[in-house]
């Protein structure tokens, strides 16, 4: 039997960690074959097996990858689609697609996209639902999904959960230093991208500062944007302890996960949060949004509304066993004698 996957949009991101993974692991299905579709900038991993063949798709090329697998394809074969988009066409045998990116298949605003990014989600939205029917089945990795996709009229029972995660192994080989872990280190392994929310984190940190409160705040996000600026003028002016860590390896962040005291995730909207699953994985406390992505996975140790600046940072507080004053509460003549004295 031959699976063929079509990974033709994928080189970066939670993308490129899933279809690495996919990689190793097919080396162990000895009677299978894999053919994959790759975009021409994905690295290929050193070690190999020969049930592998890769084919390399540059992006003016990849509307053409489906007609190509159809024409090798037969009945017993299987397609694996890691695009976020269905075929435009019907294919032979049956026909999965991995559907990771929540942005194409619900209706969350794109404020903050720049424009060309908010054309491509909008195109991609419009090629998913045009072409939903050429899939026999659509794995999601979250009830969250699922509940987008029965919203929206997709058979229930065309839908399967199967959620993500990196081999307990390679998390244990990687956990030997877990002794080590910094105090008050909080991490948040993310992109740049608006709905990651940042912009609140930060402001809770500044609060946060105003309380003689200073705990260590590391970002993984890239240095070319409006945010970063916006974080190192920040930085300077509440002296916040916040170290950005960009373009950063697998295994760098895996042991940024093996020395920080807990993950801070504060992201607005999530197909699934990867970091979650892996923060899991290292036993790490999570502090993270009060939102259904995130029960979908695990039970945080302390939650928050994500909007809400002085939720994160009462949250922080509380993890670090830091107790808030709260207002006091009076009664009546208390209330007329607090005015008189006034």
């Amino acid at each position: 039997m031959n699976i063929y996957v079509n990974a033709s949009n994928i080189h970066i991101g939670g993308g490129k960690i899933i279809l690495t993974d996919l990689i190793n692991a097919a080396k162990y299905f000895h009677s299978i074959n894999f053919i994959i579709f790759i975009d021409s900038r994905f690295v290929i991993p050193d070690s190999i097996h020969e049930n592998i063949v890769f084919n390399k798709v540059r992006k003016h090329k990849r509307f053409i990858v489906c007609f190509v697998i159809e024409r090798k394809t037969t009945i017993d074969d299987i397609v694996l689609y890691l695009t976020n988009i269905p075929p435009i066409i019907k294919h032979k045998c049956k026909t999965f697609l991995v559907q990771s990116n929540r942005f194409v298949i619900d209706g969350f605003p794109l404020s903050g996209f720049p424009i060309k990014t908010k054309l491509r989600i909008c195109g991609e939205r419009l090629l998913f639902w045009l072409n939903k029917k050429n899939t026999d089945y659509i794995i999601v990795q979250s009830e969250s999904m699922l509940s987008v996709l029965v919203e929206n009229g997709i058979l229930k029972e065309k839908i399967k959960i199967i959620a993500y995660k990196s081999k307990d192994n390679d998390i244990k080989r990687l956990n030997i230093n877990n002794c080590h872990k910094a105090s008050n280190v909080f991490l948040y392994v993310s992109s740049d991208d608006p709905h990651k929310n940042h912009e609140i984190l930060i402001e809770s940190w500044c609060l946060l500062s105003k309380e003689g409160i200073f705990p260590k705040l590391i970002l993984t996000i890239g240095k070319t944007s409006n945010l970063y600026e916006l974080i190192v003028s920040s930085i300077n002016e509440f002296k916040l302890d916040i170290d950005i860590k960009p373009n950063l390896q697998r295994n760098e962040i895996l042991d940024l996960y093996n020395h920080s005291t807990a993950l801070i995730y504060p992201s607005l909207f999530e197909s699934y949060g990867l970091p979650l699953v892996e923060a899991g994985q290292y036993k790490l406390p999570i502090l993270a949004s009060e939102l259904d992505y995130v029960r979908d996975i695990l039970d945080p140790v302390e939650t928050f509304d994500p909007k809400s600046a002085k939720s994160i940072s009462r949250a922080v507080k509380r993890f670090l066993k830091i107790k808030e004053e709260k207002t006091k509460i009076v009664e009546a003549n208390d209330f007329i004698n607090s005015v008189i004295d006034l």
